[in-house]
């Protein structure tokens, strides 16, 4: 059975569309050429924001979805070596939030922001010791 993870909204997100929306508003008044570009930015902003997932799926992968916009990634569970979570200070200790970590592959990083990421971790390490067992 696949299981989903919806990504955690970061503060700048938030940030970038408040400051969007404004620009749009503005837009309205005076720049009627710049209307399309910014309500652009922002559909698919909105977009990613909506549809970005993290999927464990039953056959052993881990599927990273940013949305209809953005190619996503695909990794197998048999090539994640660690799984870490992390805590980052945000903007300089005000906003803190913690993300996981996985290395996988050569040396590759991958950090993910899953909004509960101590369940995320959980099931991860449960899928890849199933795996293991498996093989």
């Amino acid at each position: 059975m696949n299981r989903i993870f919806h990504v955690k909204i970061a503060g700048g997100t938030y940030f970038l569309l408040i400051l969007l929306t404004a620009v749009m508003v503005f837009a309205f008044w005076c720049m009627k050429a710049m209307i399309v570009v910014v309500a652009l930015g922002l559909i698919i902003i909105i977009e990613r924001i909506i549809h970005s997932t993290y999927t464990l799926t039953a056959d052993g992968k881990l599927v990273v979805y940013y949305g209809r916009f953005y190619k996503g990634k695909t990794i197998p569970l048999i090539d994640i070596k660690d799984v870490e979570l992390k805590r980052s200070s945000g903007f300089g200790g005000i906003m803190p939030s913690k993300y996981v970590l996985i290395h996988y592959g050569k040396k590759n990083l991958l950090s993910l922001v899953p909004v509960k990421p101590e369940e995320f971790i959980n099931a991860l390490v449960k899928r890849l010791e199933h795996r293991i067992e498996e093989e």
